[in-house]
Protein backbone atom coordinates (compact mmCIF):
# COMPACT_ATOMS: atom_id res chain seq x y z
CA UNK A 1 0.00 0.00 0.00
CA UNK A 2 1.05 3.60 -0.84
CA UNK A 3 -0.11 5.81 2.06
CA UNK A 4 -1.43 3.82 5.13
CA UNK A 5 -0.65 0.50 6.99
CA UNK A 6 -3.18 -2.15 7.71
CA UNK A 7 -3.43 -1.34 11.15
CA UNK A 8 -4.16 2.80 10.16
CA UNK A 9 -6.61 1.67 8.06
CA UNK A 10 -8.59 -0.82 10.24
CA UNK A 11 -8.47 2.07 12.44
CA UNK A 12 -10.98 3.75 10.78
CA UNK A 13 -13.20 1.05 10.96
CA UNK A 14 -16.01 2.48 13.59
CA UNK A 15 -17.90 -1.47 13.75
CA UNK A 16 -20.99 0.79 12.56
CA UNK A 17 -21.97 -2.08 10.01
CA UNK A 18 -23.22 0.39 7.41
CA UNK A 19 -21.01 -1.91 4.72
CA UNK A 20 -22.99 -5.40 5.11
CA UNK A 21 -26.01 -4.09 2.84
CA UNK A 22 -23.58 -3.15 0.49
CA UNK A 23 -21.30 -6.80 0.55
CA UNK A 24 -22.57 -9.27 -1.68
CA UNK A 25 -21.21 -12.15 0.37
CA UNK A 26 -22.33 -10.84 3.64
CA UNK A 27 -26.00 -10.85 2.16
CA UNK A 28 -25.71 -13.97 0.93
CA UNK A 29 -23.73 -15.64 3.54
CA UNK A 30 -25.13 -13.74 6.37
CA UNK A 31 -22.50 -14.29 9.27
CA UNK A 32 -20.15 -11.85 10.65
CA UNK A 33 -16.84 -12.99 9.64
CA UNK A 34 -18.06 -12.94 5.94
CA UNK A 35 -18.91 -8.94 6.40
CA UNK A 36 -16.22 -6.42 5.48
CA UNK A 37 -16.75 -5.30 9.40
CA UNK A 38 -15.82 -8.80 10.16
CA UNK A 39 -12.61 -8.72 7.93
CA UNK A 40 -11.15 -5.55 9.29
CA UNK A 41 -12.01 -6.78 12.89
CA UNK A 42 -9.55 -10.37 11.38
CA UNK A 43 -6.85 -8.01 10.23
CA UNK A 44 -6.40 -6.40 13.28
CA UNK A 45 -6.53 -9.22 14.99
CA UNK A 46 -3.79 -10.56 12.88
CA UNK A 47 -1.85 -7.66 12.98
CA UNK A 48 -1.71 -7.54 16.63
CA UNK A 49 -0.51 -11.08 16.62
CA UNK A 50 -3.86 -11.74 18.34
CA UNK A 51 -4.65 -14.78 15.67
CA UNK A 52 -2.12 -16.74 13.96
CA UNK A 53 -2.68 -16.86 10.07
CA UNK A 54 -4.60 -20.61 9.43
CA UNK A 55 -6.25 -22.45 6.80
CA UNK A 56 -9.61 -20.94 8.26
CA UNK A 57 -8.60 -17.10 8.41
CA UNK A 58 -7.32 -17.15 5.09
CA UNK A 59 -9.94 -18.59 3.46
CA UNK A 60 -11.86 -15.59 5.00
CA UNK A 61 -9.70 -13.72 3.77
CA UNK A 62 -10.25 -14.54 -0.03
CA UNK A 63 -14.00 -14.84 0.53
CA UNK A 64 -14.41 -11.25 -0.47
CA UNK A 65 -15.19 -10.09 -4.33
CA UNK A 66 -12.89 -6.62 -4.00
CA UNK A 67 -15.81 -5.18 -5.31
CA UNK A 68 -15.56 -1.95 -3.50
CA UNK A 69 -19.55 -1.92 -2.28
CA UNK A 70 -17.98 -1.64 1.62
CA UNK A 71 -16.00 1.49 0.94
CA UNK A 72 -18.77 2.30 -1.39
CA UNK A 73 -20.84 2.67 1.77
CA UNK A 74 -18.28 3.29 4.59
CA UNK A 75 -18.74 6.76 5.94
CA UNK A 76 -15.61 6.43 7.76
CA UNK A 77 -13.72 6.39 4.60
CA UNK A 78 -11.84 3.00 4.98
CA UNK A 79 -9.92 1.86 2.15
CA UNK A 80 -10.69 -1.54 2.53
CA UNK A 81 -9.23 -2.71 -1.13
CA UNK A 82 -5.98 -1.77 -0.09
CA UNK A 83 -6.38 -3.40 2.99
CA UNK A 84 -7.31 -6.49 1.67
CA UNK A 85 -4.51 -6.68 -1.26
CA UNK A 86 -2.01 -5.86 1.37
CA UNK A 87 -3.72 -8.95 3.94
CA UNK A 88 -3.26 -10.95 1.30
CA UNK A 89 0.20 -10.22 -0.23
CA UNK A 90 1.10 -11.13 3.23
CA UNK A 91 -1.08 -14.05 3.73
CA UNK A 92 0.80 -15.41 0.20
CA UNK A 93 3.65 -14.71 1.70
CA UNK A 94 6.33 -15.92 -1.16
CA UNK A 95 4.16 -19.15 -1.63
CA UNK A 96 3.28 -20.90 -5.46
CA UNK A 97 0.22 -19.81 -6.82
CA UNK A 98 -2.30 -22.92 -5.70
CA UNK A 99 -2.79 -25.30 -9.02
CA UNK A 100 -6.53 -24.57 -9.37
CA UNK A 101 -6.21 -20.74 -9.68
CA UNK A 102 -2.98 -21.09 -11.58
CA UNK A 103 -5.24 -22.95 -13.85
CA UNK A 104 -8.13 -20.64 -13.98
CA UNK A 105 -6.14 -17.84 -14.47
CA UNK A 106 -3.98 -19.40 -17.25
CA UNK A 107 -7.62 -19.69 -18.66
CA UNK A 108 -8.66 -16.43 -18.25
CA UNK A 109 -5.22 -14.49 -19.18
CA UNK A 110 -3.76 -16.26 -21.61
CA UNK A 111 -0.04 -17.22 -21.07
CA UNK A 112 -0.93 -20.96 -21.94
CA UNK A 113 -4.40 -19.77 -23.64
CA UNK A 114 -3.04 -18.66 -26.70
CA UNK A 115 -1.06 -21.99 -27.17
CA UNK A 116 -3.94 -24.91 -26.07
CA UNK A 117 -7.46 -22.74 -26.44
CA UNK A 118 -8.46 -26.05 -27.83
CA UNK A 119 -8.15 -27.65 -23.82
CA UNK A 120 -10.87 -24.60 -22.74
CA UNK A 121 -13.03 -25.70 -25.59
CA UNK A 122 -13.00 -29.18 -24.73
CA UNK A 123 -13.84 -28.49 -21.27
CA UNK A 124 -16.23 -26.27 -22.34
CA UNK A 125 -18.12 -29.13 -23.68
CA UNK A 126 -17.97 -31.27 -20.38
CA UNK A 127 -19.58 -30.83 -16.91
CA UNK A 128 -16.41 -28.85 -15.89
CA UNK A 129 -17.87 -25.91 -18.01
CA UNK A 130 -19.81 -24.40 -15.26
CA UNK A 131 -16.91 -25.43 -12.54
CA UNK A 132 -14.67 -23.08 -14.73
CA UNK A 133 -17.19 -20.60 -15.67
CA UNK A 134 -15.89 -21.62 -19.20
CA UNK A 135 -18.49 -19.41 -22.00
CA UNK A 136 -19.73 -20.86 -25.33
CA UNK A 137 -16.29 -19.49 -27.26
CA UNK A 138 -16.67 -17.19 -29.97
CA UNK A 139 -14.13 -16.95 -32.94
CA UNK A 140 -13.01 -13.96 -34.86
CA UNK A 141 -9.62 -13.24 -36.59
CA UNK A 142 -7.74 -10.68 -34.14
CA UNK A 143 -4.95 -10.73 -36.34
CA UNK A 144 -6.97 -8.57 -38.96
CA UNK A 145 -7.57 -5.82 -36.36
CA UNK A 146 -4.26 -5.91 -33.58
CA UNK A 147 -1.20 -4.06 -34.77
CA UNK A 148 -0.21 -0.44 -35.41
CA UNK A 149 2.04 1.62 -36.86
CA UNK A 150 5.04 3.13 -34.67
CA UNK A 151 4.94 6.53 -36.78
CA UNK A 152 1.49 7.63 -36.18
CA UNK A 153 -0.50 8.79 -33.64
CA UNK A 154 -3.67 7.57 -32.30
CA UNK A 155 -6.45 8.91 -30.53
CA UNK A 156 -7.00 5.57 -29.07
CA UNK A 157 -5.24 2.34 -27.75
CA UNK A 158 -8.05 -0.26 -26.95
CA UNK A 159 -7.16 -2.53 -24.87
CA UNK A 160 -9.83 -5.10 -24.39
CA UNK A 161 -9.04 -7.21 -22.00
CA UNK A 162 -8.62 -10.91 -21.01
CA UNK A 163 -12.24 -12.36 -21.50
CA UNK A 164 -12.81 -10.53 -24.83
CA UNK A 165 -9.79 -11.34 -26.20
CA UNK A 166 -9.73 -15.03 -25.31
CA UNK A 167 -13.24 -15.67 -25.24
CA UNK A 168 -15.47 -13.08 -27.06
CA UNK A 169 -12.99 -11.78 -29.51
CA UNK A 170 -15.61 -10.80 -31.97
CA UNK A 171 -16.54 -7.99 -29.35
CA UNK A 172 -13.13 -6.50 -28.91
CA UNK A 173 -13.53 -6.56 -33.77
CA UNK A 174 -17.14 -4.77 -32.83
CA UNK A 175 -15.78 -2.71 -30.41
CA UNK A 176 -12.90 -1.39 -32.70
CA UNK A 177 -15.35 -0.47 -35.58
CA UNK A 178 -17.43 1.12 -33.52
CA UNK A 179 -15.05 3.97 -32.52
CA UNK A 180 -13.18 3.85 -36.14
CA UNK A 181 -16.92 4.54 -37.22
CA UNK A 182 -17.25 7.47 -34.98
CA UNK A 183 -14.28 8.96 -36.59
CA UNK A 184 -11.13 7.67 -34.03
CA UNK A 185 -8.06 6.41 -34.84
CA UNK A 186 -7.76 3.06 -32.81
CA UNK A 187 -4.69 1.07 -32.06
CA UNK A 188 -5.11 -2.46 -30.78
CA UNK A 189 -1.05 -3.58 -30.13
CA UNK A 190 0.05 -6.74 -30.24
CA UNK A 191 1.76 -8.29 -27.17
CA UNK A 192 -0.77 -7.41 -24.71
CA UNK A 193 -1.02 -9.35 -21.43
CA UNK A 194 -3.85 -9.01 -18.66
CA UNK A 195 -3.66 -6.24 -16.86
CA UNK A 196 -2.49 -7.69 -13.61
CA UNK A 197 -5.47 -7.12 -11.17
CA UNK A 198 -6.65 -11.11 -10.61
CA UNK A 199 -3.04 -11.31 -9.34
CA UNK A 200 -2.81 -8.13 -7.80
CA UNK A 201 -6.29 -8.67 -5.47
CA UNK A 202 -4.85 -12.63 -4.71
CA UNK A 203 -2.06 -10.78 -3.92
CA UNK A 204 0.09 -12.10 -6.02
CA UNK A 205 2.27 -8.42 -6.08
CA UNK A 206 5.08 -9.76 -7.85
CA UNK A 207 3.51 -11.65 -10.53
CA UNK A 208 1.58 -8.70 -11.34
CA UNK A 209 4.65 -6.57 -11.04
CA UNK A 210 5.68 -8.47 -14.31
CA UNK A 211 2.39 -7.88 -15.64
CA UNK A 212 2.64 -4.21 -15.64
CA UNK A 213 6.41 -4.04 -17.07
CA UNK A 214 5.43 -6.21 -19.82
CA UNK A 215 2.27 -4.26 -20.40
CA UNK A 216 4.16 -1.09 -20.14
CA UNK A 217 6.80 -2.43 -22.72
CA UNK A 218 3.92 -2.39 -25.08
CA UNK A 219 2.61 1.18 -24.44
CA UNK A 220 6.01 3.02 -25.06
CA UNK A 221 6.12 1.47 -28.00
CA UNK A 222 3.50 3.57 -29.94
CA UNK A 223 1.80 6.72 -29.30
CA UNK A 224 -1.42 7.35 -28.67
CA UNK A 225 -3.87 10.45 -26.82
CA UNK A 226 -5.46 7.68 -24.63
CA UNK A 227 -6.22 3.93 -23.40
CA UNK A 228 -9.72 2.86 -23.64
CA UNK A 229 -10.96 0.33 -21.48
CA UNK A 230 -14.40 -1.83 -21.73
CA UNK A 231 -14.02 -3.09 -18.45
CA UNK A 232 -13.81 -1.07 -15.25
CA UNK A 233 -11.78 -3.52 -13.40
CA UNK A 234 -8.59 -2.89 -16.08
CA UNK A 235 -9.40 0.99 -15.66
CA UNK A 236 -8.65 0.47 -11.50
CA UNK A 237 -5.65 -1.44 -12.12
CA UNK A 238 -4.28 1.49 -14.42
CA UNK A 239 -5.27 4.30 -12.99
CA UNK A 240 -3.87 3.03 -9.31
CA UNK A 241 -1.55 0.58 -9.96
CA UNK A 242 0.07 1.53 -13.55
CA UNK A 243 3.11 4.38 -14.23
CA UNK A 244 0.81 5.91 -16.89
CA UNK A 245 1.90 10.05 -16.27
CA UNK A 246 -0.36 12.11 -18.47
CA UNK A 247 -2.00 9.48 -20.32
CA UNK A 248 -5.90 9.36 -19.64
CA UNK A 249 -7.72 5.74 -19.05
CA UNK A 250 -10.85 5.88 -19.73
CA UNK A 251 -13.94 2.55 -19.24
CA UNK A 252 -15.82 2.52 -22.68
CA UNK A 253 -19.20 4.35 -21.73
CA UNK A 254 -17.21 6.51 -20.12
CA UNK A 255 -15.24 7.50 -23.22
CA UNK A 256 -18.69 7.23 -24.73
CA UNK A 257 -20.52 9.63 -22.81
CA UNK A 258 -17.41 12.18 -22.45
CA UNK A 259 -16.42 12.32 -26.20
CA UNK A 260 -19.22 11.14 -28.66
CA UNK A 261 -21.99 11.43 -26.45
CA UNK A 262 -24.02 11.83 -29.45
CA UNK A 263 -23.45 8.93 -31.12
CA UNK A 264 -26.29 7.50 -32.16
CA UNK A 265 -27.92 4.51 -30.53
CA UNK A 266 -29.27 1.44 -33.13
CA UNK A 267 -33.07 1.61 -32.90
CA UNK A 268 -33.62 -1.81 -33.89
CA UNK A 269 -31.57 -2.98 -31.21
CA UNK A 270 -34.58 -3.35 -28.87
CA UNK A 271 -36.36 -5.58 -32.16
CA UNK A 272 -34.10 -8.20 -30.92
CA UNK A 273 -36.23 -9.53 -28.72
CA UNK A 274 -39.81 -8.75 -26.70
CA UNK A 275 -40.31 -6.72 -23.32
CA UNK A 276 -38.37 -4.32 -21.31
CA UNK A 277 -34.25 -4.85 -20.91
CA UNK A 278 -32.27 -3.65 -18.21
CA UNK A 279 -29.13 -2.42 -17.27
CA UNK A 280 -26.50 -4.46 -14.92
CA UNK A 281 -24.45 -2.09 -13.23
CA UNK A 282 -20.44 -3.73 -12.93
CA UNK A 283 -19.81 -3.48 -9.31
CA UNK A 284 -15.81 -1.77 -10.40
CA UNK A 285 -18.11 1.10 -12.65
CA UNK A 286 -20.60 2.29 -10.63
CA UNK A 287 -19.20 1.77 -6.73
CA UNK A 288 -14.75 2.17 -7.71
CA UNK A 289 -15.76 4.50 -10.73
CA UNK A 290 -18.69 6.07 -9.63
CA UNK A 291 -19.55 5.80 -13.27
CA UNK A 292 -23.37 5.68 -13.31
CA UNK A 293 -25.48 8.71 -15.54
CA UNK A 294 -22.83 7.51 -18.32
CA UNK A 295 -24.72 4.28 -19.75
CA UNK A 296 -28.11 5.61 -18.83
CA UNK A 297 -27.54 8.35 -20.73
CA UNK A 298 -27.80 5.82 -23.90
CA UNK A 299 -29.86 3.37 -22.81
CA UNK A 300 -32.57 5.98 -21.51
CA UNK A 301 -33.06 6.45 -25.51
CA UNK A 302 -35.13 3.29 -25.41
CA UNK A 303 -38.14 4.69 -23.48
CA UNK A 304 -40.04 2.68 -22.22
CA UNK A 305 -38.22 -0.06 -23.19
CA UNK A 306 -35.57 0.76 -20.90
CA UNK A 307 -36.59 -0.06 -17.15
CA UNK A 308 -33.56 1.04 -15.00
CA UNK A 309 -32.61 -1.07 -11.68
CA UNK A 310 -30.88 0.88 -9.35
CA UNK A 311 -30.61 -1.78 -6.71
CA UNK A 312 -26.69 -2.19 -6.88
CA UNK A 313 -26.63 -5.73 -7.16
CA UNK A 314 -23.66 -7.63 -7.86
CA UNK A 315 -23.46 -10.33 -10.10
CA UNK A 316 -21.09 -12.83 -8.32
CA UNK A 317 -18.36 -13.47 -10.69
CA UNK A 318 -15.71 -11.46 -9.28
CA UNK A 319 -13.44 -13.95 -11.53
CA UNK A 320 -11.25 -16.01 -9.52
CA UNK A 321 -13.58 -15.85 -6.77
CA UNK A 322 -16.83 -18.13 -8.58
CA UNK A 323 -14.49 -20.90 -8.85
CA UNK A 324 -13.03 -20.57 -5.17
CA UNK A 325 -16.66 -20.01 -4.12
CA UNK A 326 -19.11 -21.25 -6.00
CA UNK A 327 -21.84 -21.85 -3.84
CA UNK A 328 -21.68 -18.42 -2.79
CA UNK A 329 -21.22 -17.20 -6.24
CA UNK A 330 -24.20 -18.53 -7.40
CA UNK A 331 -26.61 -17.15 -4.06
CA UNK A 332 -25.34 -13.90 -5.24
CA UNK A 333 -26.45 -14.28 -8.72
CA UNK A 334 -29.73 -15.77 -7.27
CA UNK A 335 -30.60 -12.18 -5.59
CA UNK A 336 -29.42 -10.59 -9.19
CA UNK A 337 -31.72 -13.16 -10.73
CA UNK A 338 -34.85 -12.34 -8.51
CA UNK A 339 -34.52 -9.09 -9.13
CA UNK A 340 -34.52 -9.10 -12.58
CA UNK A 341 -38.12 -10.96 -12.27
CA UNK A 342 -39.17 -8.63 -10.09
CA UNK A 343 -38.31 -6.06 -12.83
CA UNK A 344 -39.99 -7.85 -15.75
CA UNK A 345 -36.91 -7.42 -17.41
CA UNK A 346 -36.77 -9.65 -20.68
CA UNK A 347 -33.23 -9.30 -21.36
CA UNK A 348 -29.69 -7.58 -20.12
CA UNK A 349 -27.31 -5.06 -20.77
CA UNK A 350 -23.99 -4.69 -19.15
CA UNK A 351 -20.21 -2.97 -19.76
CA UNK A 352 -18.58 -5.45 -17.83
CA UNK A 353 -16.51 -8.49 -19.78
CA UNK A 354 -16.75 -10.69 -16.87
CA UNK A 355 -20.25 -9.69 -15.67
CA UNK A 356 -21.30 -10.52 -19.46
CA UNK A 357 -19.68 -13.54 -18.73
CA UNK A 358 -21.51 -14.81 -15.56
CA UNK A 359 -24.89 -13.61 -16.75
CA UNK A 360 -24.72 -14.94 -20.76
CA UNK A 361 -23.73 -17.98 -19.46
CA UNK A 362 -26.11 -18.22 -16.51
CA UNK A 363 -29.39 -16.49 -17.16
CA UNK A 364 -32.04 -17.44 -19.13
CA UNK A 365 -32.41 -14.19 -21.07
CA UNK A 366 -30.43 -12.72 -23.53
CA UNK A 367 -27.61 -10.79 -22.24
CA UNK A 368 -26.18 -8.03 -24.46
CA UNK A 369 -22.75 -5.88 -23.70
CA UNK A 370 -22.89 -2.47 -23.94
CA UNK A 371 -21.75 -1.89 -27.77
CA UNK A 372 -24.59 -3.96 -28.78
CA UNK A 373 -26.26 -0.72 -28.55
CA UNK A 374 -24.45 1.43 -31.30
CA UNK A 375 -25.10 1.31 -34.81
CA UNK A 376 -21.84 0.19 -36.72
Amino acid sequence: MAHKTIREIATLCADCGTCQSACPVYQAELTEPNSPRGKVNLAKALADGRLAPNARNRRLLYQCLVCGGCEHACPQGVEFTAMMIEQRNRAADGRRIPWLKKVILFFYQGFVLRKVLWLPRLLARTPLRRRLSLPAFQWADLKKVTGGDRDREYDILLFPGCVFTHFYPRKTVEIKELLEGLGFSVLVPRGLRCCGFPYLSQGWGEKFARLKGRNQAVFRRYRFKRIVVPCSTGVLAFRRHYDLPGVEVLELGEFMYSHCPDAATDPGFAARFAGRFTYHDPCHNLKSLKLKKEARHFLERFGARFVDDDSALCCGFGGIFKVGFPSTSRRILERKEARLDELGATAVVTSCPGCYLQLKENLDVPVYFFSDLFKR
